[in-house]
């Protein structure tokens, strides 16, 4: 090939003009030897246009697949924030709290018959309320709906529930169930008597049993039925235990008697030792019960009044009362202590609590209280023969008359209760003044 020709090609490096690129074209046809021509040329000079146009292309579909990536990310980051939020406020389990929900759905009706001549407790939690007898435990919604009914067989039971499941166990046997409002979710069985129980919102739970080596052993499960602890008092023997609603921390009350008088103890517990972070000790006295429905402490009734443990750094809020305690019931609204005297029990005092501790309000009232409950800040009673919406001073809102016979009752709506006799419930409205 002629030397001009080569030179030619020596000042196309770097070029885009079309001139030069048909030089370039030209060096390309000769190296695979092939006669250049205006026409290869002209398809030549498109063939180097077409991997710049084809590059923009690429470059276009990274950073779609860029953006694409940024939010897929984006949105795992979010389901993942939104299971971690769920997982902190159901802490069963989605699935479970869903079936809970589930199992509200449908219709009822009042007056509801019950398989039992003897109503032991009942238990308002919200959108449904449980209902125990000496035959059976019973759920149910606010409309009437019967969500289940398990017949129990024990000859002593005692019920305890969280906001996502209920625990009956039989006092002094070997066995303690676990519900949700959708199955039978654990039978307990135990080597030795059972003293008492307790179940947290997280669905953790505490059994607490006689033991022949100690006084009395607590075990703790976690809510696969995994046990995560055990502790065990050789000499005080353990007669309330509650569970942190989270399910990391149990208190437990223990008792003693020496020449004639009680002394007690309160301790808190976590699971990574077996010495207790906080112990308080009660002189001449029991601790009746203990209680953790609220998020921040523990509720602790004694016979010298009530106190308030707060679980992250176990301060104590007291209240002294000269009554004995009759019932401690919590609720939304907080929790309210009924207070009366040993010789006139007609004589009360009810105070109410805050979720946190403090006290809301007391007043006196009269007469011979069967139930009460605490919702959406309202007192529930049941008074002799009526029943009563009251006030935090203790002032009548609402009342109406129930007859004989009912010993329990659950606020199901605005206004009303459902009120349980030992055979059956119906539901009442509460009426003001001028209805």
């Amino acid at each position: 090939m002629p030397d001009y020709r080569k030179k030619k090609v020596n000042r196309l490096k770097g070029a885009f003009k079309p001139k030069k690129e048909k030089h370039r074209a030209v060096i390309i046809d000769e190296e695979i030897k092939m006669t250049p021509s205006k026409k290869t040329v002209r398809k030549s000079s498109k063939t180097e246009k077409e991997p710049e146009s084809a590059l923009k292309v690429v470059k276009g579909k990274k950073l779609e697949r860029k953006r694409k990536t940024r939010i897929f990310l984006s949105s795992v980051a979010a389901v993942l924030i939104v299971f971690g939020v769920l997982h902190l406020i159901l802490p069963v389990g989605i699935a479970e709290n869903a079936g809970n929900l589930t199992a509200l759905i449908g219709g009822g009706s009042y007056p509801i018959d019950l398989e039992s001549n003897d109503t032991l407790s009942a238990v308002s939690r919200g959108m449904y309320y449980y209902v125990l007898t000496n035959t059976h435990i019973n759920a149910y919604s606010d409309n009437g709906k019967q969500i289940y009914s398990y017949s129990h067989g024990y000859e002593n039971p005692i019920l305890k529930t969280s906001k996502t499941r209920a625990l009956i166990f039989d006092q002094g046997g070997n066995e303690a169930v676990i519900y949700n409002l959708r199955t039978k979710k654990k039978t307990v069985k135990t080597d030795n008597d059972i003293i008492t129980a307790a179940i947290s919102d997280s669905g953790t739970y505490a059994v607490v049993t006689r033991s022949d080596k100690y006084a009395s052993v607590v075990t703790v499960y976690d809510k696969h039925n995994k046990r995560l602890y055990e502790w065990s008092s050789s000499a005080d023997t353990v007669n309330n235990v509650a569970v942190s609603p989270n399910g990391k921390k149990i208190a437990v009350s223990l008792f003693n008697a020496s020449s004639g008088k009680f002394t007690s103890q309160i301790s808190v517990l976590e699971y990574d030792s077996a010495t207790p972070k906080y112990t308080e000790t009660i002189d001449e006295t029991l601790v009746f019960a203990l209680d953790s429905f609220h998020n921040a402490g523990f509720s602790a009734v004694t016979g010298k009044g009530y106190g308030f443990y707060i679980w992250s750094d176990f301060k104590k809020i007291e209240y002294k009362s000269e009554y004995s305690p009759a019932f401690l019931r919590s609720g939304t609204g907080g929790t309210a202590v009924v207070f009366n005297r040993e010789s006139d029990r007609t004589d009360n005092r009810i105070v109410l609590f805050s979720p946190k501790g403090k006290v809301k309000s007391e007043f006196d009232y009269k007469g011979t209280i069967s139930d009460i409950e605490v919702s959406g800040g309202h007192i529930y009673c049941i008074c002799d023969t009526s029943a009563y919406l009251l006030s935090d001073d203790g002032k009548v809102l609402r009342q109406a008359d129930c007859g004989f016979g009912v010993t329990h009752i659950a606020p199901v709506g605005t206004n009303m209760l459902a009120a349980i006799t030992d055979n059956g419930i119906q539901k009442i409205k509460l009426e003001g003044k001028g209805e």
